[in-house]
């Protein structure tokens, strides 16, 4: 029996494979507008799954595999340490500190506006919308909640787990709430599935599964093939297994032109428990702000994403999915909103803003704390004010507390900065996070909090003109300014990384060298005390 449904798994991951992998070629010739799928994985951070860390035991995730295969695996992503701030932070686009949900439980009270709510503001209610599974934002639970925050359909459960049974659970539909039978996972996705078919209007579709969350248990036997399954880690991987399963099951009951049109997003809503923790030292794993509780992992393939089989290591907050998913459905938002900050640019390799900055924060009955990191380094803060600081880059683990020692004079800097960063975000909005939040009156400048605006790019283009040459360039590239001095000099190339910095001291006729450069499309960012401009040249 067993055997037999090992390849069986092989045959559905080679079919999922074979349905995306036609995905971005089709969307390029469609004009409708996507469908969004985002599915949450509850308690499983990036050390219990393929494609991360690389222990001695994974579950097998063929369908998600295949999703990776033909999309992108995100490297840096940070959550919340618990479930309920995570899912606050996705459906309000906030942290915790803007909506008071810090830790669970919690309640995302009306008057912030959900995903749900915003799609049917930004599309005219051109979106239909719905969630199934885990709710865990209302406290106390409130039945007619996720419809409150404008889902037009609801059936899950509302509470942190199904009860102590994942095969006797509460379910609430519609808010109504009755016991019910079957195995809660296939239940989810049998409901999805349902409320897919019966759509007639591009749709989101939020699918946040019970598992792998406790109680620890084994699934149906026809849904995993862990073996054996002796210990609560076994059986926690099985939990696993039966996601990867019922993903499949999913995406392959859909219509196979509504699927070609579909940005499916896979995401862990935090780390792994400590009880099941794979890889990171004890203590570091959920409930806290160390990588083990707060770095997840994040899948995205499907409609729209001409990166495939690629990583990214850009900078992502799960509060940066509500963003994306409103540009997605082509909303234009001024870098993104209240806290999150558009990615959708990076699923095409276009230029754009990525995080300079990553901030997470729990604050419950068991501990109060918070993080910020930028590319290298990390700041931890407890409640007892004690700090703690970690080269990522070298001590992914973070066993190696910087502060212990003698900082350079450079990390010295970059703490303070680090520091200052977390009390701008934690006591207003930051004037450095790519988003118009706030009173700002653009894009990080202007309002109470931050530098006043310089002119915008169009009357910057009118004002000055600039020159590059040669275009196409071969290891140095001549910048000109017609009035205008130039302050600094920055290249990208088209997935937005940064490749060159550099000062142009004010003068007007600046030279770049660009011998370390590959050949490529790159753009080139002029920046003016009055504005920027952005220019593209290929470098041979």
């Amino acid at each position: 029996m067993l055997h037999t449904y090992k390849l069986h798994l092989k045959t559905i991951s080679f079919f999922a494979l074979l349905l995306f992998l036609t995905i971005p070629q089709q969307i390029s010739a469609q004009d409708d507008p996507p469908n969004i799928l985002l599915i949450i994985a509850d308690d499983m951070g990036v050390d219990v799954l393929n494609g991360y860390h690389q222990p001695n035991l994974l579950p097998s995730t063929p369908t998600l595999d295949s999703l990776r295969s033909v999309g992108i695996t995100f490297d840096n992503v940070f959550s919340s340490p618990k479930c309920t701030p995570t899912r606050a932070n996705i459906l309000s686009g906030k942290y915790g500190v803007k909506t008071g949900v810090t830790g669970t439980p919690g309640n995302l009270s009306l008057d912030h506006t959900s995903i749900f709510k915003a799609l049917e503001n930004y599309t005219n209610n051109e979106y239909a919308d719905a969630a199934f599974g885990k709710w865990h934002v209302s406290a106390p639970a409130v039945a007619s909640h996720p419809l409150d925050h404008s889902a037009d359909a609801y059936m899950g459960f509302l509470g942190a787990n199904p009860t102590d049974d994942y095969y006797a659970w509460e379910k609430t539909e519609n808010g109504v709430t009755a016991t019910d039978s079957s195995y809660v996972t296939s239940s989810i996705t049998d409901g999805s599935i349902e409320w897919v078919n019966a759509q007639t209007q591009p749709w989101l579709l939020w699918v946040a599964h019970a598992g792998p969350h406790s109680p620890i248990h084994l699934p149906p036997s026809e849904m995993y093939t862990m073996s054996p399954t002796g210990n609560n880690y076994r059986k926690y991987l099985a939990m696993i297994e039966s996601i990867d399963y019922d993903i499949n099951r999913l995406l392959n009951a859909i219509p196979e032109d509504v699927r070609d049109n579909t940005l499916v997003i896979f995401i862990g809503d935090n780390g792994t428990p400590g009880n099941t923790s794979n890889d990171y030292p004890a203590g570091h794993s959920k409930g806290t702000v160390y990588q083990g509780g707060i770095r997840v992992p994040m899948i995205i393939a499907g409609a729209g994403v001409t990166r495939q089989g690629e990583r990214e290591s850009a900078l992502v907050h799960v509060a940066d999915i509500h963003a994306t998913i409103l540009e997605v459905a082509g909303a234009e938002l001024p870098g993104g909103v209240y806290n999150s900050l558009s990615f959708s640019h990076l699923l095409n390799g276009e230029p754009g803003p990525t995080r300079d900055y990553n901030y997470s924060e729990i604050v419950d009955q068991n501990s109060s704390s918070w993080t910020i990191r930028g590319p290298q380094y990390k700041l931890i803060q407890f409640v007892d004010s004690t700090q703690e600081m970690y080269d990522l880059l070298v001590d992914s683990l973070e066993l190696n507390n910087l502060l212990d020692g003698t900082l350079t004079t450079d990390q010295t800097t970059i703490k303070n900065d680090l520091e200052s960063e977390a009390i701008q975000t934690r006591t207003s909005w930051s004037c450095r996070d790519h988003i118009q939040n706030g009173d700002e009156a653009s894009i990080d400048c202007g309002g109470s909090q931050c530098e006043p605006c310089i002119l915008s790019t169009n009357d910057i283009n009118q004002l000055n003109k600039v020159k590059i040459y040669p275009n196409p360039a071969g290891n140095n590239l001549s910048v000109e300014s017609q009035k205008l001095p130039i302050q600094r000099l920055r290249i990208f190339n088209s997935m937005g990384q940064l490749l060159l910095d550099q000062d142009g001291f004010n003068n007007t006729t600046v030279s770049l060298d660009l011998q370390q450069l590959s050949p490529q499309m790159l753009f080139l960012e002029v920046k003016f005390e009055e504005g920027i401009q952005l220019l593209k040249f290929v470098k041979l």
